[in-house]
């Protein structure tokens, strides 16, 4: 991997210097993912760093670690401190190859996607290990790959993470989504900083509101998994660092739930971290106090790359 099918874009260059790479990995017939990389060519910054890969959330896609407004840009980021990042779209959202059905757009097929990314990161990079950030479904996603694949995982950043259950019922939420024709539904608007990103800057929600708005058809499955909780069933195989960021406005991750997870993961103490946030919703890296997590990610991927010296 990659077949001959995958197309590899050229290497563009920022104003400010981050380079950026775009590819259509083709990981099954009918099935492209598209990954995003950012980095910053410098020898210095890439000696033994880890591959970070970006998993996003439901209803969203990658771009959103790549806001271009406010300072919330994830992967420049963590690009300028040193990071190589990858961030891709499951299958059945952004730029990646739509499902026949929204359906079946689920943790098993997201784990399949992720695990055709870390492939083929660890084919043109040779790297053996990676550090996962995830956000919401992401969040889930990362979780489930370390404690089946805990060898190939040094680090797992968990933002806005969903262990056993949500904060608030989400059952009338998801009996209207198992109704959506094919199996895709549309976010409002008006929904976006309500639900999401209440502690947002105006720019950052127009941002949102217009690339994940109501022209925006996103699959339901994986609001569907959240019937299915907990999707990390044996924490406790992975032994890895473990930064989670949650703010106390979010409505589906809970302080109690992100202790339950800290609890069951295999991870020393010292390894563990949780980062609660006061005034801030289900999206800390791109809302109010987007600067204390980006620092934060970046000082837990430095403590990671030092270990691997």
């Amino acid at each position: 991997m990659p077949t001959n099918q995958t197309r590899i874009g050229p290497k563009l260059k920022q104003e400010d210097g981050l380079l950026v790479h775009e590819t259509l990995l083709r990981v099954e017939p009918r099935v492209d993912l598209f990954i995003r990389e950012k980095w910053l060519d410098s020898e210095d910054t890439q000696k033994a760093a880890l591959p970070v890969i970006l998993l996003h959330g439901a209803g969203m896609d990658g771009a959103g670690f790549d806001v271009p407004v406010g300072d919330t840009s994830l992967a420049d980021a963590l690009a300028r401190q040193g990071s190589h990042t990858y961030a891709f779209d499951f299958r059945g959202h952004g730029r990646s190859s739509r499902a026949v059905d929204g359906r079946e757009v689920d943790i098993e097929s997201s784990v399949v996607d992720t695990v055709a990314v870390l492939d083929y990161v660890q084919e043109i990079t040779g790297a053996r290990q990676f550090i996962l950030v995830g956000v919401s479904y992401g969040s889930i996603i990362s979780s489930v790959i370390a404690e089946r694949s805990p060898e190939r995982i040094a680090g797992i950043v968990l933002l806005g993470f969903i262990y056993k259950a949500t904060a608030t019922s989400l059952d009338e939420s998801l009996q209207e989504a198992a109704q959506a024709p094919s199996g895709y539904a549309f976010t409002t608007e008006e929904e976006w900083p309500e639900l999401f990103i209440p502690a947002a800057t105006p720019e950052v929600t127009a941002w949102h509101q217009a690339h994940f708005g109501t022209a925006y058809a996103y699959p339901v499955g994986p609001y569907l998994q959240v019937g299915g909780l907990p999707h990390a069933k044996h924490p406790e195989r992975y032994h890895g660092h473990v930064l989670i960021v949650t703010g106390d406005l979010d409505p589906l991750a809970s302080e109690p739930d992100v202790d339950a997870y800290l609890q069951d993961v295999g991870s020393p103490i010292e390894h563990k971290r949780h980062l609660r946030q006061h005034n801030v919703g289900h999206m800390p890296y791109v809302e109010a106090q987007a600067q204390e997590v980006q620092q934060a990610i970046n000082q837990f991927i430095a403590t990671i790359n030092a270990a691997q010296q």
